[in-house]
């Protein structure tokens, strides 16, 4: 058994009980929870492109590269018919495909609703949702003026690694990493559990009701992708295994960071 799939087997069957049915106004817990996720709406909203279109246009390119670049690293896994379903979710819905624009004026009018509506084990991680993909914009950002700086507006995979590199950020990228991790195995323990399914199913009318399809059909999607699986723990040794491999390869200087031997998903 891996690592992360004895993470994914912590907790009880009472836990799940009180995770499940627990209102976020009486839960201990719940304030943090809504905290995080209008900590995660503010800095969406700091992101600098929302008032500099040159900006907003030199992400767009950042993030053509990096989808393109993440697509090749991962060929393996989208090949395979027991994590493609898994791997397109996280390649299309969380690192670029998430609309927070969508999830944030939701948020904004209607979080008490949430919160009293949906399991608090459900928000923590629409919580760890929002923080990663406010984390990836961030940084998608900085890489941005960097390129921008140098006069370099269709990047290719070299000046990505040099901007990576003169931009730094190596423990906020694997920060990044740790909430995606945080959220596959979320994602992964909630969807094991039956009350918890069988309570989000029900919260599924007033949910889009009170006008919160946007986080309540993210939040589907993930645990659609994830029911078939046994475990998310092999995809996510995977998946971000390779990608902390890149950043060791760019903090030690590889001439070629993003390339590997060829390798299987056995």
């Amino acid at each position: 058994m891996s690592a992360l799939a004895h993470d994914r087997d912590v907790g009880n069957t009472n836990e799940e009980a009180a995770m499940a049915t627990s209102p976020a106004t009486t839960d201990a817990g719940t304030p943090g929870t809504a905290e995080r996720i209008r900590a995660g709406i503010a800095r969406y909203r700091a992101w600098a492109r929302h008032q500099d279109s040159e900006l907003a246009s030199q992400v767009l390119s950042v993030q053509a590269v990096q989808s393109a670049r993440l697509r090749r690293t991962h060929a393996a896994l989208l090949a395979d018919g027991r994590f493609a379903p898994i791997t397109e979710f996280f390649l299309s819905e969380i690192y670029t495909g998430l609309d927070l624009d969508e999830l944030a004026r939701e948020i904004e009018k209607a979080l008490p609703v949430a919160t009293r509506m949906l399991p608090d084990s459900v928000m923590r991680t629409a919580a760890t949702a929002v923080e990663a993909n406010a984390l990836t914009g961030e940084l998608d950002e900085e890489v941005a003026r960097d390129l921008l700086a140098r006069g370099i507006t269709t990047p290719d995979d070299a000046d990505m690694a040099a901007a990576y590199r003169r931009c730094g950020h190596y423990e906020e990228r694997h920060e990044q990493m740790h909430l995606l991790r945080e959220l596959g195995l979320g994602l992964d323990r909630y969807v094991r559990s039956r009350l918890i399914t069988a309570t989000f199913k029900m919260a599924a009318r007033p949910a889009r009701m009170a006008g919160l399809g946007g986080l309540y059909d993210f939040m589907a999607r993930g645990f659609a992708v994830m029911k078939p699986m046994k475990s998310v723990a092999d995809f996510l040794d995977l998946f971000i295994g390779r990608e902390a491999r890149i950043l060791d390869n760019l903090a030690q200087g590889h001439e070629y960071p993003f390339e590997f031997a060829h390798e299987t998903t056995t």
